[in-house]
């Protein structure tokens, strides 16, 4: 796909942003340490310097939408509707369980996302389809015979571990392109999993 796509991650601890033009990383730039609000410009703007391109050059900007982390979300997708704004172009917003379930070669499995304390952002798959909806839970209070993947499962010893990443957020964007973009920014929200249901599990 001929497209430029600036993409951005700050659903974790994780700060993640990259650039991509045709499906081709351009320059990426990452941080766990989670300062996401004094980063995320200043990873833009090394990135477009380093590749030489005008930040209005850009076709999108793709951005994980969540779940994860209620300041991470609401950093990202701020500045995120702010760079739209000022330049005109839509933003592809991406589930983050669907960017990371992108590289799982498996059929029956869960995915989890921590959130805080003991709990999860949890979603199970069934023949490599979502089965009914995200919930939000301790791992421990799951029985389940099947791998469980995620980022972050300290509470699970059988886990395997997949990095959320502003490049699997890429790989959704290029391959939804035009079923996923969204030109009227003002509507895009993101996808914490209501807390009225966080309050139901305490």
């Amino acid at each position: 796909m001929n497209k430029i796509i600036l993409s951005i991650e700050t659903s974790t601890d994780i700060c993640s942003v990259s650039l991509f033009k045709n499906t081709e990383l351009l320059s990426i730039k990452e941080d766990d340490n989670r300062e996401h609000s004094s980063l995320l410009a200043s990873f833009v703007d090394q990135i477009f310097n380093e590749v030489n391109l005008d930040i209005n050059e850009i076709d999108a900007i793709a951005l994980s939408i969540g779940p994860g982390s209620y300041t991470g979300l609401r950093i990202g997708l701020s500045f995120t509707k702010g760079i739209a704004f000022s330049i005109n172009k839509p933003i592809i917003p991406i589930d983050t369980i669907e960017s990371l379930s992108d590289e799982i070669d498996d059929s029956n499995y869960m995915l989890a996302i921590y959130a805080y304390s003991d709990y999860y952002f949890i979603q199970e798959y069934k023949n490599n389809i979502k089965f009914n909806k995200p919930f939000f839970d301790k791992i421990t209070n799951i029985n389940y015979t099947n791998n469980i993947y995620g980022y972050n499962l300290k509470d699970c010893k059988s886990s395997i571990d997949i990095f959320p990443s502003s490049i699997k957020i890429a790989n959704i964007a290029y391959k939804n392109y035009n079923e996923y973009k969204t030109d009227n920014i003002k509507l895009i929200t993101p996808n914490y999993i209501k807390p009225i249901q966080f309050k139901d599990k305490f």
